[in-house]
């Protein structure tokens, strides 16, 4: 719950399905007993359950001495900080949460992608991150050491500017970024890892620019303003858009909606015989949430489904499946 439903409901608490619950469960229960702090209603303070079987990397706020418990590590990431490592053993047990479990895809295979043959030093990746389990992390691969399982070092991308009324816990994905100093942060393991990136070099040494490109498939905040907070991710609306066309003044983006009877193909909005489109300024880059690793479709199911997109679903907000 949100706390807004009704007055004296507290925020972070559950209505549960009465249908579940034990006959005698004033019995089973006593208030008296329970202290439950909202913050507490997710594992480690993050902002949501995750929706994909991935272990995300840990980037705390300047200050915060929170400690992720998902198996051996060593101190956190803080974008703020240019001498910090996380060193992170969890990754092979990752296991997903049951009730956020998101569809196969059903005919590309993502995740070969990022077989372990698939990196190599210098390239950017996004990876998933801690608020709501989608890429919205940016790192550099630093150092591989193959063995057994392999270990990736990553140098953090973070945003070189930042406007003074955004949430400083926000992600931000589109705009100009530059390489974290000090030590990197490793990985035993890709299961934190969702794709390469095309990042252009911004002309400043360990300086790279990241934008939404022609051919693309992004997330675009659905309601967007400038006082979104981090709290409000486990809630956002999004809408699923490729991009059409992009210029320095602004970037125009087809709609895209599920596929009835698919999973995670999705195609182009049609409402009274039109494409659905939008057109969104340069200077509204922030309601670009993250992009999402596409597959567009050919000769599958006998090209009928020709020119639409198959979507990797461990970046599509949950949400998405929800509401189809």
């Amino acid at each position: 719950m949100t706390g807004e439903e009704r007055v004296g409901v507290p925020k972070g608490s559950f209505e549960l399905d009465p249908a579940s619950l034990p006959t005698n469960l004033e019995a089973v229960i006593d208030p008296e007993g329970l202290k439950v702090e909202a913050e507490d209603a997710y594992p480690n303070g993050s902002c949501s359950t995750s929706p994909a079987d991935k272990v995300k990397p840990k980037m705390e706020s300047e200050g915060s001495a929170s400690a992720y418990q998902a198996g051996e590590t060593e101190t956190h990431f803080d974008p703020g900080n240019s001498n910090n490592v996380f060193k992170d053993h969890s990754a092979p047990q990752a296991s997903p949460p049951e009730a956020n479990e998101l569809p196969e895809p059903e005919f590309y295979n993502f995740d070969a992608e990022k077989s372990a043959e698939s990196f190599q030093v210098g390239q950017i990746w996004a990876l998933y991150s801690d608020e709501d389990g989608l890429p919205k992390y940016y790192g550099q691969i630093k150092r591989i050491v193959s063995g057994p399982d392999i270990e990736l070092h990553v140098a953090w991308l973070v945003a070189c500017s930042r406007p003074d009324d955004i949430d400083k816990g926000m992600p931000i994905c589109c705009g100009r970024f530059k390489l974290s100093r000090g030590k990197s942060q490793v990985y035993s393991g890709t299961a934190s890892f969702s794709h390469k990136l095309r990042a252009e070099p911004a002309g400043k040494k360990n300086e790279y620019i990241i934008f939404p490109r022609k051919g693309e498939v992004w997330a675009l905040y659905k309601n967007w303003n400038a006082g979104i907070k981090c709290s409000d991710l486990e809630t956002c609306e999004y809408d699923i858009v490729e991009v059409l066309e992009e210029n320095d003044l602004q970037i125009e983006l087809l709609v895209l909606q599920r596929v009835d009877g698919f999973n995670s193909v999705f195609k182009g909005q049609v409402k009274g015989g039109s494409a659905v489109t939008m057109e969104i300024s340069r200077v509204e880059l922030l309601r670009f949430s993250h992009h999402i690793p596409a597959f567009r479709l050919t000769e599958e199911r006998g090209g009928i489904l020709r020119g639409f997109w198959e979507l990797d679903s461990a970046s599509v907000p949950v949400l998405i499946f929800c509401s189809n």
